[in-house]
């Protein structure tokens, strides 16, 4: 039984670094692009409205919505890795004191 209980709890806490990793690359594909539309800055163009003035548009709202996407993905992304990361360990670590635990008492009845 601790067996497939210790192989679940790893198997879920892969699972979440696999989450954790997918969305990181996903934020981080999502932060390059940002960069490309920040450095593409110098491509606003200028159109002429009926009142004969300039008006410059740029890619704002583009650059804020990617922004404001890839923000909570990293966040999230990170947090799931990181946990993920520690419950392995943590697991690993409480299934050596176990055993360390085992090996003493078999010491103790010899």
């Amino acid at each position: 039984m601790q067996w497939a209980a210790r192989q679940y709890f790893h198997h879920r806490s892969a699972l979440m670094q696999t989450w954790g990793a997918v969305l990181l690359l996903v934020a981080c594909a999502l932060w390059v692009w940002l960069g490309f539309l920040l450095s593409g800055q110098q491509d606003m163009y200028c159109y002429r409205t009926m009142s004969g003035s300039c008006e410059v548009e740029s890619g704002l709202p583009k650059q804020l919505t990617v922004l404001g996407i890839s923000a909570p993905l990293s966040v999230v992304g990170a947090g799931l890795f990181v946990a993920g990361t520690v419950r392995r360990q943590t697991s690993a670590h409480v299934f050596e004191v176990i055993e360390m635990q085992k090996s003493e008492e078999r010491n103790r009845q010899r």
